[in-house]
């Protein structure tokens, strides 16, 4: 039997990953009716928009990637879910990485099983009437905290690997220059990815300062970081006509809101937090990060509690100023939305396992030398208990999610009838998913030659039949409250959990 201590690194952190497929591919929903698609459609436009110009629109970081797929994989689902799909592994890979520069490899293992199973992860399945946006879907959210993981962990390993070998000849420091290199780039480009970045910069000059940084590593993390700016700034001058378009277009950003307080604003994190499963001990976790940052700061080990806290915090501010705090009656950003707090997941999760780990290391310490063995045993129980705890409540929600069966169904019955179904009527949202289901999954080609019919969405009665034999009607839940029957000229041919296809009953 091979000991825990003899497992390679490299080797743990590939396990993780692996889990992580295993975990992710059994989650995996349908592409949503909103921002997702307006993603796809916008970098299938590109530099061309379809609609007003929105934030959606001019984050390059998501833009170039996914048109880079459209154009390897053709309009469809491969193109929708690879830059989600590899953001994801990433974030694995960065937290995993950030947690073993800063805390025990196992301390950090711990810390990435506690994010692959994280139930605002693996909770894509609709309950109360709203939808779960974050794996999977084409957001911002995970690919900008993916990048800047990994650009805190390029930043403290070198800092790190330049403290460990002392004075560098020029060869080395020469090495050593792009860890520095690709973390500003990493940083740069999660700013491209989502502008709310800028939000936890400050903790970037937090590690600069914490970890002795010369002014050259400054410079050296800067300038790829200020590229992507000038890349941004150059592509909107090209593409829009104005190299500032995305500020401006942010500064418009958010509505009027009434009835919230500033209580409100202060609770939006625990509040976002309770629509999702396991709410007490994802709570749990933000109590044990700010207990291990208090009470375990000057302990080795402590500075990476200290900066988990400080990045939680230098995201909770802004979002809680924006969303109310400043002036209730108008917010920026509706933070209540919990894909705005992905950001700082991986911040709980390593704060989380590095608090218990450094309390039970101050107990094992205690015990007399002969009690080690126990402390050893003890430490592994409490470890896998906390494990269990976070983790197979989740199971089932994992096990029985119904991914996106429903809309394969419905596009196979769409392929084999193509040649009876002239129209589909179906409402606005829905139909933005229909262009991607009258599809094969990979290589663009359109299976399903019919003309879609949109009407609005939210409608007391659907839509009557017009009679013809050709027209078929694709209804879901969003398109109106009452489902359609007899009465409206309409016969149940395909029957998909909530989605369903209507005939013509004549």
């Amino acid at each position: 039997m091979v000991s825990a201590r003899r497992v390679p690194t490299w080797a743990l952190g590939l396990g993780l990953v692996l889990l992580h497929l295993v975990v992710t591919f059994q989650v995996r929903p349908h592409p949503r009716w909103n921002d997702g698609i307006f993603v796809l459609n916008d970098a299938a436009s590109f530099p061309e928009t379809t609609r007003d110009l929105d934030h959606h629109a001019l984050r390059l970081g998501n833009l170039l990637p996914v048109r880079a797929f459209l154009e390897m994989f053709g309009y469809g689902q491969v193109a929708y879910y690879a830059w989600p799909f590899i953001t994801g592994v990433l974030l694995v890979g960065a937290v995993f990485f950030l947690g073993t520069v800063l805390f025990e490899r196992w301390t950090s293992a711990a810390a990435t099983v506690l994010l692959v199973f994280h139930p605002v992860l693996v909770d894509t399945v609709i309950r109360t009437g709203r939808e779960r946006m974050t794996s999977w879907q084409l957001l911002p959210d995970i690919p900008s905290t993916a990048f800047f993981t990994l650009g805190l962990a390029l930043l403290i390993a070198g800092a790190v690997r330049r403290r460990d070998s002392g004075r560098m000849g020029q060869a080395g420091d020469g090495a050593a220059s792009w860890w520095f290199l690709l973390a500003g780039f990493c940083f740069g480009w999660a700013y491209l990815v989502r502008e709310l970045t800028v939000f936890v910069f400050p903790v970037i000059i937090g590690v600069l300062i914490a970890w002795r940084s010369p002014f050259q590593r400054w410079v050296q993390v800067a300038l790829p970081m200020l590229g992507c700016l000038v890349l941004e700034l150059v592509v909107n001058a090209w593409a829009h006509g104005d190299a500032l378009v995305r500020l401006k277009v942010g500064s418009e950003h958010g509505s009027p809101i009434a009835e919230l307080t500033r209580i409100d604003a202060l609770l939006r994190f625990p509040r976002a937090v309770i629509g999702y499963p396991q709410t007490m001990v994802v709570l749990a976790s933000f109590v044990l990060m700010v207990l291990g940052a208090v009470l375990l700061a000057r302990r080795p080990g402590g500075k990476g509690n200290v900066l988990m806290l400080a990045w939680f915090v230098s995201m909770w501010l802004p979002l809680t100023l924006v969303s109310g705090l400043i002036d209730p009656d108008f917010i920026r950003i509706n933070a209540s939305l919990m894909r705005y707090w992905v950001p700082v997941l991986p911040a709980l999760c390593l704060g989380a396992a590095a608090a218990v780990a450094g309390a039970l290391d101050v107990l094992r310490r205690r015990l007399p030398e002969r009690s080690a063995p126990l402390g050893r045993a003890v430490t592994a129980g409490v470890a896998a208990s906390a494990l269990a705890v976070w983790c197979l409540p989740l199971v089932d929600d994992i096990t029985s999610n119904p991914r996106d069966a429903a809309w394969s169904s419905l596009r196979t019955y769409l392929s084999v009838h193509d040649g009876e179904i002239q129209t589909i009527v179906t409402d606005d949202r829905d139909a933005l998913v229909l262009g991607i289901y009258s599809r094969e999954p990979a290589g663009g080609r359109r299976i399903v030659d019919a003309a879609v019919t949109r009407t609005g969405h939210g409608l007391a009665d659907p839509p009557a039949s017009d009679g013809e034999p050709g027209t078929y009607l694709l209804w879901t839940p969003g398109l109106s409250r009452q489902r359609p029957g007899a009465e409206e000229g309409w016969r149940l041919v395909l029957r998909e959990r909530q989605l369903r296809l209507y005939a013509p009953s004549g």
